[in-house]
């Protein structure tokens, strides 16, 4: 199993989490990673200003964590 790094952007500081997957996981699955990961670890709150209620990931991420994934690297 290989080891690959998520990179994200929070609070203008760029983060890593670090995560093992057979191969190398779409922006999809990474987002839903790393929102499983914030919801585990990190405090919500109201980061961006949508009038739509999202199912994304990659919107949940932003609104209730302030959290933009920017890259998949393999480690």
């Amino acid at each position: 199993m290989a080891h690959w790094t998520i990179t994200y952007s929070k609070d203008n500081n760029t983060a890593t989490l670090d995560s093992k997957a057979t191969s190398k996981p779409d922006m999809e699955d990474a987002n839903r990673e790393l929102l499983e990961w914030a919801r585990a670890n990190l405090q919500a709150g109201e980061f961006a200003e949508s009038e739509d209620p999202s199912s994304e990931p990659a919107m949940q991420l932003l609104k209730r964590y302030g959290i933009t994934l920017t890259g998949i690297s393999r480690s």
